[in-house]
């Protein structure tokens, strides 16, 4: 499925605020690509373990108004079904392949009552540059433990 135009065009407005603050971490932001233009990767770095990278795939349905798909991946682009490709961090179930935080369409799917709470998406301001923090607060908290092993 294909964003539409609106979506499209708000999520390009949005995204270089995203790229900057990665940028600033020592990350960056990866455009779509025609094969898969909903989706835009982000490459993370732990504060903890900074040679060590993570990349985020991020795919939204609707922008602002829906959460996004967050997945993680090996390499850019790669696949998306290697558990090892995931951080451990409180909410993060690599053996699931989700997030089940409500910043990901993954944890609304498997917590729709978050809609009708205080966890309900809003789409306000940058969501993009909201879910691109979340994640790089994600590996620097204190619950990240590495990448996952089996």
């Amino acid at each position: 499925m294909t964003m539409d135009r609106e979506s499209e065009l708000n999520i390009a407005r949005d995204a270089p605020v995203a790229a900057e603050f990665l940028a600033g971490r020592g990350g960056c932001l990866h455009e779509s690509l025609q094969s898969d233009p909903d989706a835009w990767w982000a490459q993370m770095h732990p504060a903890a373990e900074p040679a060590e990278t993570f990349f985020a795939r991020i795919s939204w349905s609707e922008y602002p108004g829906a959460p996004p798909s967050v997945k993680f991946a090996t390499t850019l682009r790669g696949t998306l079904s290697d558990p090892t490709a995931w951080p451990v961090v409180t909410g993060y179930r690599p053996t699931q392949l989700d997030i089940c935080m409500p910043f990901t369409a993954e944890g609304f799917a498997l917590h729709p009552d978050w809609a009708s709470t205080n966890q309900a998406w809003t789409g306000h301001g940058n969501p993009f540059l909201a879910v691109v923090r979340e994640l790089q607060r994600s590996l620097n908290s204190l619950s990240y433990e590495g990448r996952y092993r089996p």
